[in-house]
């Protein structure tokens, strides 16, 4: 069972990780195939990880990479290292706003899941199987 998948399968609302049911002595398969799951879905839960993701995305946002820098750059300004503080500052704004992209799609997924709560674990975990890695 990959992250995803094990992830969904314990969310009974014990916080224990459940065996593929499937995997369930007596248990009939859900909708036709022992490798689909139905999840029960709580869609104000969904809305509150959308809306508390969105948050923290506008917080790695406002931490601001190249602001970060700006004191060492007018401290030494001209020389090398003001170069380097500079390059360094807008790297770290660059992976900030890559983080706070990740953390919105995040957001927009279980946003999305709770407008559309009938949603399987296979279609939830191939959604966030899709953003790939960082």
């Amino acid at each position: 069972m990959t992250w995803p998948e094990s992830v969904i399968a314990s969310l009974d609302g014990t916080g224990a990780t459940q065996p593929p049911r499937a995997a369930v002595p007596g248990l009939a398969p859900v909708l036709g195939g022992p490798d689909v799951a139905v999840v029960k879905v709580d869609p104000d839960m969904l809305r509150a990880m959308s809306t508390a993701l969105g948050v923290i995305a506008r917080e790695v946002e406002a931490l601001g990479g190249r602001r970060s820098f700006e004191h060492a750059v007018r401290a030494v300004e001209g020389s090398d290292t003001a170069a380097a503080c500079q390059e360094a500052g807008d790297i770290l704004a660059s992976a900030l706003g890559v983080a706070a992209g990740r953390i919105d799609e995040m957001a927009f997924i279980a946003g999305d899941g709770a407008e559309n709560y009938e949603v399987t674990d296979t279609s939830f975990a191939s959604q966030l199987s899709a953003m790939g890695e960082l």
